[in-house]
């Protein structure tokens, strides 16, 4: 059993246990009930599908910000990072 099934089981649970709001939680089910069936080349293709940018920029933008780098650092970090995910899948992201 994967760790996104595990997650969607114990949904199911908690939903029995009435320890969480059903529709939230349904909602999370049907997320980590597909994850589930997915391999890693299924998920570097969500990754890919440029789904996510936004969600990874913000990552990116929130952990210069907390390195307290100098502006100038900053913008050529997220310029890397802008640079890497528009040359780079994310198989080849894993390697680097």
């Amino acid at each position: 059993m994967n760790g996104y099934k595990l997650m969607a089981d114990s949904y199911r649970q908690a939903i029995k246990e009435e320890k969480v709001n059903k529709e939230a939680a349904e909602k999370k089910i049907r997320i980590y009930d597909f994850l589930s069936t997915c391999d890693m080349d299924d998920i570097c293709e969500l990754a890919d599908s440029s789904a996510f940018n936004d969600i990874f920029r913000g990552y990116v933008h929130a952990a210069v910000a907390r390195a307290e780098l100098e502006e100038e650092d900053q913008q050529r970090v997220m310029n890397e990072y802008r640079f890497l995910l528009s040359e780079k899948g994310a198989k080849e992201a894993l390697d680097l």
